[in-house]
Formats: C-alpha cells, sequence, structure tokens
C-alpha cells in the first residue's frame, strides 16, 4: 500500500516515522531486529511505511519499547520529545543542586560486588515470583550495577521473549541501599529498588522493596529479596537462572519464599511520600 505523503493524517508515515525514532533511540536498527528475532527484510517494510504489521508482531513491538499501540501512530512531532525541565517558582531543580545535596548526604555503599538474584512478587499472578540477575560493580569509587530481566519461565526456550537491562548506581542511607537504574531497553524507564541490611540469620539474603508496574499501568511496591550468588565469574550461570518461576520452585531458598510471602504486622505495600523539597523553607504569601 502506497504512502500519501500529502494526506493530513497517515497512520503508515506517522508509524513508520516513530518506530525509526524508537529505534534511533534503542541504537541500531539491526539490534531491535536481532532481540524481536524479526526478519530485517519485513522490518525494513515497517520503517519504510509501506505496510503496517499484524496485530500479533505490533503487540511485540510494542512490548519490547514498552508503550502503548496507540502512540505509535500520534503525530511524529510530538512522539518522544524531551520534557521540560522540573522547576521551583520557575527555576530549574538541577539549578537548586537539591539532588547534589540529597546524594552528597548519602555513605559509601557497603553492598559487596559480584551477582545476585533479585527476587520479588511477580504482580500478574501472586502463585509466583520474577528472579533476575544482577551484577555489582565498583567503578571510579562508585558502586555501579546491571540488572537483567527475562520476561519467560525459567528454562524456558522460545525464538522471542520480553527482557529488560537496567543499568544503576548503588546508593546508601544508615537504613537502606537504594539501586536507582534506567531501562536500556524501550523507552528508558527508571527502576527503583530499596533494600534493608543483611538477614541476620541468613547471610547474603538482604530485604526490602521493588517499585514495579502493575498489570493496570500504575506502579505499586512489592516485596523484593537480594540473594548473593558469588563473584564476576558467575554471571552466565546467574542470567540463565533468570525468569519468571512458582513460588514452590524447589530452586528458591526456602528463606527467599518465606521472605517473600510472610504476613507482616504493616502494609508493605506502602512507601511513605517523600520529597527533596521538604526541607526547604515554606514560600511566603505574595
Amino acid at each position: 500500500m502506497s504512502v500519501n505523503e500529502n494526506a493530513p493524517f497517515s497512520p503508515h508515515r506517522n508509524f513508520a516515522d516513530n518506530l525509526r525514532a524508537l529505534c534511533a533511540r534503542h541504537g541500531s536498527i539491526a539490534a531491535v531486529c536481532r532481540a524481536l528475532g524479526m526478519n530485517r527484510q519485513q522490518f525494513n517494510k515497517y520503517l519504510s511505511g509501506s505496510t503496517l504489521p499484524n496485530v500479533a508482531t505490533l503487540e511485540k513491538i510494542c512490548g519490547f519499547f514498552r508503550i502503548e499501540s496507540e502512540s505509535l501512530f500520534h503525530d511524529p512531532a510530538g512522539f518522544l520529545q524531551p520534557k521540560a525541565a522540573p522547576s521551583l517558582g520557575g527555576v530549574p531543580l538541577h539549578g537548586l543542586g537539591l539532588a547534589a545535596t540529597a546524594i552528597a548526604g548519602l555513605q559509601p555503599t557497603t553492598l559487596r560486588t559480584g551477582c545476585y538474584h533479585l527476587y520479588s512478587l511477580w504482580p500478574r499472578d501472586e502463585g509466583k515470583c520474577l528472579r533476575e540477575a544482577l551484577i555489582v560493580q565498583k567503578k571510579a569509587g562508585a558502586t555501579l550495577f546491571t540488572r537483567f530481566t527475562k520476561y519467560r519461565a525459567v528454562g524456558q526456550r522460545r525464538n522471542y521473549f520480553l527482557s529488560g537491562r537496567h543499568d544503576g548506581v548503588v546508593l546508601e542511607s544508615d537504613k537502606a541501599r537504594f539501586l536507582l537504574s534506567l531501562g536500556r531497553k524501550g523507552c528508558g524507564e527508571v527502576s527503583l529498588v530499596s533494600i534493608g541490611a543483611e538477614n541476620a540469620l541468613s547471610q547474603g539474603l538482604l530485604n526490602g522493596l521493588a517499585l514495579v508496574m502493575a498489570p493496570s499501568g500504575t506502579p505499586q511496591a512489592v516485596r523484593a529479596t537480594l540473594q548473593f550468588r558469588g563473584g564476576a565469574e558467575l554471571l552466565r550461570q546467574t542470567i540463565r537462572e533468570a525468569g519468571i518461576l512458582p513460588l514452590s520452585d524447589v530452586s528458591i531458598p526456602e528463606e527467599v519464599r518465606l521472605s517473600l510471602t510472610m504476613p507482616r504486622h504493616a502494609p508493605v505495600a506502602h512507601l511513605e511520600a517523600y520529597s527533596l523539597l521538604d526541607g526547604l523553607p515554606a514560600a511566603s504569601a505574595s
């Protein structure tokens, strides 16, 4: 089907332009095709606007980039445009140095380097959990990490499956460690995991909360446990063991299972509101 360049609205052209913008942001078209398991020649037809994908392929593409399918048909002029910098009274927040002050108040992290499993409850099925692979390294005085996610059953072999990769930094206060990261796939979503002190009964296990997206599309906090696996040489094995699995799976340590399912006196899926602006003096009345 040919593209009408003069038409005020062309779904083919909008889709093609927006898809090219997503691919450019991801890195390369070839990398996107490999991740999707799609034929490059067919994918080029989508990029040229000569054809649109069927429903199943469209869902696969949107799942990879973590966007709604409707947005790919929006006006390209407003697609993936950077948002204006947040401000306070017209002054950009970065100019106030609030973030720098907050980070400076944190202490060097004591989280040891090596490979971890990060367990969290699977929000789409209360009988399952998500096991992710994490590697922690120290570079230039900072503690950095990369988290690998596989949205498929552990050990399942399929040509295509959703996956994720987050790169981030570990920050630490007196009470918790914060794993703050940015997604390398899709549209670069922000991820936050808050982990408390090491379990005194089971060394190598740290419990906390992970902020995830619920099936409704809204963020929610779920229980999470970080389990130390060993040195960097275990990375490949740790990644192979990542995926979605039932809580009854024998490969899940009993301490991890209990930490994810044991009833608590207080609701664990509640995060108290906190703002860097809380410490600022109240604005005077004009």
